[in-house]
């Protein structure tokens, strides 16, 4: 019984685990245990709000503690947010639903940037950075893969000008499978997340038409990076509707150094095209021109031998290295207005 009671003090004596930002709902109720750094009450502390904490912001910049995560893992960040304050937001201002899109923000409107540290704790990969224009209560998605070198995650939040700003439900888990490579396959997470892109073409944007949620490229939007080094085949599908010159879906391969040494284009949406993944490769991403784009999925189908199974000469794509001497040509032909294969 003694043994049983020493155990029981030495457990009590022992220091509790640290908070963390994603997944205890605040619970500890002391904001400094979630934050980097000391803040003021009035501009960060933990209250209630529908019956659950909730880490409140008021006209200030903030940092969550930095987290570890795994490299070339598929994450999904998800919170409830919403603010107060005598400014626009897009109830008000439809407009505003610019402010969706990755890497615009406004100094009145709450943002969140998310990044990524390597193991000396220096930026890697692309961060990124989406506002939250909504005023009533919504839940914001996003998810991404870390990069390669990545072995932790940092949250800040900008609460906007004037703006008090709560965040509550905050969790971050490793993505389930989307039966694809790529994340966002067929935009399933609705016209204001674009989780999965980085670069937006101008007037480029996520619409509902025909009952359908679609991606309207324009003239060359990009997607995020992926992981894409197991060797194999691989299989580009897409679906959608040309909308312009060049309609076409890309896919672009690196190699560690950030080279591209592949590419696989898609002109006829529907019909998959087939390659064996370059030894080297690291990862890719794609690049639309011109579509109204309804899904682009990127699947391993085999090993590399895989490939003899597609080979009716109708359905197998065998994309060229890119070699210095076609990298000449295709900046010839982006020079010249043409991006022919």
């Amino acid at each position: 019984m003694k043994s049983l009671v020493s155990l029981f003090v030495i457990l009590i004596a022992l220091p509790l685990p640290p908070a963390s930002p994603y997944g205890d709902g605040f619970a500890s109720g002391n904001a400094n245990d979630y934050i980097d750094g000391n803040v003021q009450a009035k501009q960060v502390r933990i209250a209630r709000l529908g019956g659950v904490n909730a880490l409140v912001i008021a006209d200030a910049n903030v940092r969550l503690k930095t987290v570890p995560v795994i490299s070339g893992t598929k994450y999904t960040l998800r919170f409830d947010g919403s603010f107060t304050g005598d400014v626009e937001s897009i109830e008000d201002n439809p407009r505003f639903e610019v402010f969706t899109r990755p890497g615009r923000k406004s100094p009145v409107l709450p943002s969140r940037e998310i990044r990524f540290l390597d193991a000396a704790g220096k930026a890697t990969g692309r961060t990124l950075v989406f506002s939250m224009p909504f005023r009533g209560k919504r839940t914001y998605t996003d998810v991404f893969y870390t990069p390669p070198d990545a072995v932790a995650l940092r949250l800040d939040i900008a609460s906007g000008k004037g703006i008090t700003w709560s965040v509550q439900n905050l969790t971050l888990v490793k993505t389930s499978d989307e039966g694809t490579i790529n994340i966002n396959p067929a935009f399933a997470l609705g016209t204001m997340n674009y989780s999965g892109w980085q670069n937006i073409s101008a007037g480029g944007k996520i619409i509902k038409t025909n009952g359908k949620t679609v991606f309207d490229s324009k003239y060359g939007s990009r997607g995020t990076a992926f992981p894409l080094h197991t060797p194999g085949t691989y299989a580009l599908s897409a679906r959608g509707t040309g909308n312009g010159y060049n309609s076409c879906v890309i896919l672009e391969v690196f190699d560690t150094a950030g080279k591209k040494i592949m590419r696989s284009r898609i002109r006829r949406y529907g019909q998959p095209n087939y390659f064996v993944l370059p030894k080297n490769a690291v990862t890719g991403s794609l690049l639309v021109y011109s579509c109204l784009l309804e899904e682009a999925r990127l699947v391993r189908v085999g090993d590399e031998k895989s490939i003899d199974r597609f080979s009716d000469g109708k359905t197998v794509t065998r994309p060229v290295a890119l070699t210095k001497s076609l990298h000449v040509k295709l900046q010839m032909d982006r020079a010249s207005g043409r991006d022919n294969d």
